[in-house]
């Protein structure tokens, strides 16, 4: 079987972050500058957002159950701003955790020019 390596390939500039919080109050604030579908190696599809954090961009894939839910339900697009933080790590029985989020969603459409600049 062979593997079509481009799926994995990088930015060329190297531009390539992931936001994966590990502790309580990890946040990430900026702006949404891609959505795009991540396919997993079983096959599940997850949202993954590039946000730009002053200049720096960063992949947020929502593999999370809570974080799937929550922006699901806000629906952010292409130029909103967004907040996402990592509140608490609850412990569920078999040895299994569930992350808790936040996610703000300021929508671009809702904005005042003197906010957007």
């Amino acid at each position: 079987m062979s593997i079509n390596w481009q799926e994995f390939e990088r930015p060329a500039n190297g531009d390539f972050n992931r936001w994966k919080p590990e502790n309580e109050g990890d946040k990430i604030a900026g702006q949404i500058t891609a959505i795009r579908v991540a396919t997993m190696p079983d096959g599940n599809k997850f949202p993954s957002l590039t946000i730009d954090v002053a200049g720096d961009k960063f992949d947020v894939l929502a593999s999370q159950t809570q974080l799937l839910r929550l922006l699901a339900e806000k629906k952010p697009e292409i130029g909103d701003g967004i907040t996402i933080e990592f509140t608490k790590l609850e412990k569920l029985a078999g040895n299994k955790t569930l992350k808790h989020f936040t996610v703000t969603v300021a929508k671009i459409a809702a904005m005042t020019a003197e906010e957007i600049l």
